[in-house]
């Protein structure tokens, strides 16, 4: 049973391979008339192709398997000078081509050129219709009759002698074609991340990739290519698919990575001989691309660059990348900074000693100092100082009760100080020698007979009364007296109007008693009552050092006159 079915397939593949076979009877000359030259070919392999050329101006047909207009015969007919709707026709005897009810022709080309007129049509070796001529697979001749129109008419009419015929044509077989060579294309291809099938490079004809050498499906363009694999590339050429396959074995390559570093000063001090960097190599990398700062020039394509800088520069970025054909890497950056000799001037303004390049100057004056910069660069720095010194003064101020100065109230006589600022921020000492006058003001109660005299005024009657004064410093001062006047019913010659002068007055002094004209007793009288000088005078008393201010009384001649001390 099995080896019945291996012959089997064997008969199927042998008429396959008869069916595949092509039969020609190549270009058949029907006529060489100059002008209406007609000519057909006939090719039988899985079908039927019919090339027939005559002339463009008018009809013209062909008949298969015929030696002359017999009834029944296939023909067929170019009967109009635009699209033939009507291409398959049949014969009924000596007259016109009707049309065949099937129209099993396929017209797959219809074009005129210098005159000539070219039909391709094709149709199936057996179509079933009793009206076609049943072309056989392997076909060793055929009849063939052919006629054309007498006059430049598509009309079907009476062609005349001269415009018809019949021949034999014979059939060759035409041995099938070998398959094509592979592509062609370079075994070893190298491509960047990503690529697909698509970018597979093969030369041929309907190239198709495959995953093996043998067999298997085509893969498609968006196919992404595996590293270290290889690919099978076929081609297509007239049908015929090439055996065997184009190996391509592939590379897959990727963008270099970014460099881990620049080497080289972040920091440098301006000169003409310029600064170098450098990277490591990076594995991958063909080439190196920096980007420099403004201000400086240099190009490198390598890992390793040099650089100059224009004065003015004072900073930027640095930066590189590295590349292949597969692209461009991160870059990896620095900033880098040229620093000037430095030129500074100082103009210090104080009010103190000042301390400069580790010595102390006290002097207003210009001073310089040559050194480096912290980047090692020349630094030049002139010192114009100028020393403002601290100021003192002293005021003397006398004042009433109390004093106002800078805010502050001062109640009692001293030396006081204050520090302030000059307009340059120094300190200015100012001291206060201060004398504070006290302002006087007492309050007496008194009894005396008769009259109460105070300072040249006389009070007769009991009552408090009051005086201002001014002291011998000019401070304002009162005296006010709660007066008890009693009647001593005395009549004295002593005179009724005393007064003091001056009053207050000050220990020490000479008072004088105005209006008295013989000497007499007196006392001088506290406010407690005790007798703290004594004497008799004339008009005249010297107060007692030893005399604190305060009021008093002065008894002479049964007067007490007030009296006031003021120191």
């Amino acid at each position: 049973m099995k080896n019945s079915f291996i012959l089997f397939t064997l008969l199927l593949l042998s008429f396959a391979t008869l069916r595949a076979q092509t039969y020609t009877t190549g270009v058949v000359n029907l006529s060489s008339t100059s002008g209406l030259a007609m000519t057909a070919k006939i090719d039988v392999g899985t079908q039927v192709t019919l090339t027939l050329t005559g002339p463009a101006g008018r009809w013209f047909a062909l008949g298969f398997d015929a030696s002359s207009m017999t009834n029944d015969t296939d023909v067929v007919g170019v009967h109009s000078a635009g699209t033939l709707s009507a291409f398959d026709c049949m014969l009924i005897g000596f007259a016109a081509p009707v049309t065949d009810a099937q129209q099993n022709w396929t017209i797959t080309s219809d074009a005129v050129s210098a005159g000539t007129r070219t039909i391709i049509a094709t149709r199936a070796l057996n179509t079933g219709d009793a009206n076609d001529y049943v072309f056989p697979s392997t076909p060793n001749f055929i009849s063939l009759i052919w006629a054309r129109s007498g006059s430049t008419s598509f009309s079907y009419s009476n062609h005349g002698g001269s415009n018809r015929g019949s021949t034999s044509a014979s059939f060759t077989f035409v041995p099938p074609p070998a398959p094509p060579a592979a592509p062609t294309g370079a075994a070893s291809q190298t491509f960047c991340s990503g690529a697909t099938v698509a970018q597979l490079n093969a030369t041929g004809t309907a190239v198709q990739w495959y995953a093996t050498p043998t067999g298997g499906s085509p893969l498609a363009n968006t196919t992404l290519l595996i590293n270290g694999s290889t690919y099978y590339a076929t081609q297509t050429v007239n049908g015929l698919v090439s055996v065997n396959r184009l190996a391509v074995t592939v590379t897959i390559n990727t963008a270099p990575n970014a460099p881990s570093s620049i080497n080289g000063p972040l920091h440098f001090c301006a000169n003409s001989l310029g600064q170098s960097y450098s990277i490591g190599s990076v594995p991958g990398a063909t080439s190196y691309v920096w980007t420099t700062p403004t201000g400086s020039t240099g190009s490198s394509t390598n890992n390793n660059i040099s650089l100059l800088f224009n004065p003015s520069f004072q900073n930027g970025v640095l930066s590189v990348t590295t590349q292949n054909n597969c692209g461009q890497s991160s870059p990896a950056s620095i900033t880098i900074a040229q620093h000037l000799p430095s030129n500074t001037t100082l103009n210090i303004s104080t009010c103190n000693p000042y301390t400069f390049d580790g010595q102390t100057y006290a002097q207003s004056g210009t001073y310089s100092y040559l050194g480096t910069t912290i980047w090692g660069c020349d630094s030049v720095v002139v010192l114009n100082l100028t020393i403002h010194n601290t100021s003192t003064m002293t005021q003397t101020e006398s004042a009433c009760g109390s004093y106002s100065w800078n805010g502050q109230s001062y109640f009692n006589s001293g030396f006081y100080s204050d520090t302030l600022q000059t307009s340059s921020g120094c300190d200015s000492i100012i001291n206060l020698d201060l004398t504070v006058h006290p302002i006087v003001s007492q309050s007496f109660d008194t009894t005396v007979l008769d009259l109460f005299v105070w300072n040249g005024i006389e009070y007769a009657t009991s009552g408090t009364y009051t005086q201002f004064f001014s002291s011998i410093h000019g401070c304002d001062s009162s005296v006010t007296y709660n007066v008890t006047i009693e009647d001593s019913g005395l009549n004295h010659n002593i005179p009724t109007t005393l007064k003091l002068s001056p009053n207050p007055i000050g220990v020490g002094q000479a008072m004088q008693i105005i209006g008295l004209e013989a000497t007499l007793t007196y006392e001088i009288i506290n406010q407690e009552g005790k007798v703290v000088q004594f004497g008799q005078t004339n008009g005249q008393i010297l107060l007692n050092k030893e005399l604190e201010r305060g009021a008093y009384f002065l008894k002479i001649a049964a007067q007490s006159l007030p009296l006031l001390i003021a120191l």
